[in-house]
């Protein structure tokens, strides 16, 4: 019997990563950009969680990777939301 717990996947990588990767279309979308601005935040939270638990504890590699690939789609998400949303308001899409 091994003393080592079992390998398992990195609770809400695979909510970061579909997170992560919604901001990123979502934020072109005039009405939808403040629903981007918040996904791309919850990744990124969720994201950090996920960073200080596998610290603690062993996870897959495919898990983790899944938690890094959606928190750098919710940077750019995140980024590109907050850049339409001041687009937006400015009305400088309109013109």
């Amino acid at each position: 019997m091994s003393d080592q717990a079992p390998v398992r996947d990195l609770p809400l990588s695979m909510v970061t990563l579909i997170f992560g990767v919604l901001s990123v279309p979502l934020a072109v979308l005039r009405h939808l950009v403040s629903l981007a601005v918040v996904l791309a935040a919850l990744a990124l939270a969720f994201q950090w969680w996920g960073r200080r638990k596998a610290k603690v504890n062993a996870y897959t590699p495919a898990s983790i990777k899944r938690s890094h690939q959606g928190g750098k789609a919710a940077m750019i998400g995140g980024a590109l939301a907050v850049v339409m949303w001041v687009l937006w308001r400015t009305n400088v899409l309109l013109h």
